[in-house]
């Protein structure tokens, strides 16, 4: 997967200047970015702080748009269903762009047809936390404790389906364990009753863990990406620390209507690299625990592809619905 990135990375100066000289006159107006999930949440933040960055390079203001709803799926929807002529985009994460297709039989769109890869613009790494109370210091003590009490731990994720349950359930599956999951209406919630001792273990972002980690409460094993983050020097990778291949994140990229004419989507493209690449930008990124990507369409088309490869039979594992 990084390998991806690191692609994206290397490639997107080099086609940056022939797209921008196919659609010189485009946009003549502002660009309306949907985000189809509430305000004030991880997607939204990093949608309004994009849209901002992209301003400048566009020439035109990006208006953020949240139209949340039904997991996602209502403002996809909408974005799905508009004109393919680079003025509506929308913001997607992980779970509208990936795990929603196998989540929902009944759509009213097909996400991999109706949609078409702008850019990845960033990457949230997840971390494995338990209660301190639990006396396991590695991955693999806490592997031990999961084999030897089967079902007898528990782990809280914000709902059924969410990719907090599921790269818990991926865990324990690659683990070879059972653990009891415990779905709640938000992230919140569960870290409050994991704060009371109600469930024992998340996997959950950085950000929204890092302070009970930080004063003792929380005790950090692994983190899900395939390199150590800055944030958690001393954490060792979940892979690293016994599970090869384990790796899980939530990423935020940008997509526009499958029809919308291909230098568009270039131009597009060469605004989101721009502005995650601009250093306030790609600080105030890495602030909310975002690492900024900034990748090409396609570059950001074969990740989206892996994705889709990797998260498939992960859902089917795990038996969620959410039809």
């Amino acid at each position: 997967m990084r390998t991806l990135i690191a692609l994206a990375a290397a490639g997107w100066a080099a086609l940056a200047a022939p797209a921008t000289a196919q659609a010189p006159d485009y946009p003549t107006r502002p660009v309306r970015m949907v985000v189809p999930f509430a305000a004030a949440g991880t997607a939204d933040i990093v949608a309004r702080l994009v849209a901002s960055c992209m301003a400048p390079f566009l020439g035109q203001p990006v208006v953020v748009e949240n139209r949340g709803g039904a997991g996602g799926t209502i403002g996809t929807d909408a974005v799905a269903k508009s004109a393919p002529d680079g003025y509506t985009i929308a913001l997607h994460t992980v779970s509208s762009a990936v795990l929603n297709g196998f989540l929902y039989k009944n759509l009213p769109y097909d996400i991999r047809r109706d949609f078409a890869a702008v850019s990845q613009v960033g990457l949230a790494p997840n971390v494995l936390a338990i209660r301190a109370e639990i006396p396991a210091r590695t991955v693999q003590d806490f592997v031990a404790l999961l084999r030897a009490k089967p079902g007898g731990y528990s782990y809280g994720s914000s709902g059924p389906g969410t990719i907090l349950h599921l790269s818990s359930a991926l865990f324990t599956r690659m683990a070879g364990v059972e653990a009891t999951h415990v779905p709640y209406r938000g992230e919140g919630p569960a870290i409050n009753d994991m704060m009371a001792g109600n469930i024992d273990f998340m996997i959950n972002v950085i950000p929204a863990l890092l302070p009970f980690v930080r004063d003792g409460r929380f005790r950090a094993l692994g983190v899900s990406t395939a390199q150590r983050v800055p944030l958690l020097p001393d954490v060792p990778t979940i892979a690293e620390a016994g599970l090869p291949g384990y790796e899980t994140y939530i990423w935020h990229g940008l997509f526009a209507p499958a029809a919308t004419p291909g230098p568009l989507i270039e131009r597009l493209a060469d605004a989101a690299v721009k502005a995650v690449r601009e250093p306030g930008c790609r600080q105030r990124m890495v602030e909310i625990g975002v690492d900024p990507v900034g990748s090409r369409p396609a570059e950001f088309t074969a990740f989206w592809d892996q994705q889709m490869r990797y998260w498939g039979p992960v859902v089917q594992a795990s038996g969620a619905t959410l039809d």
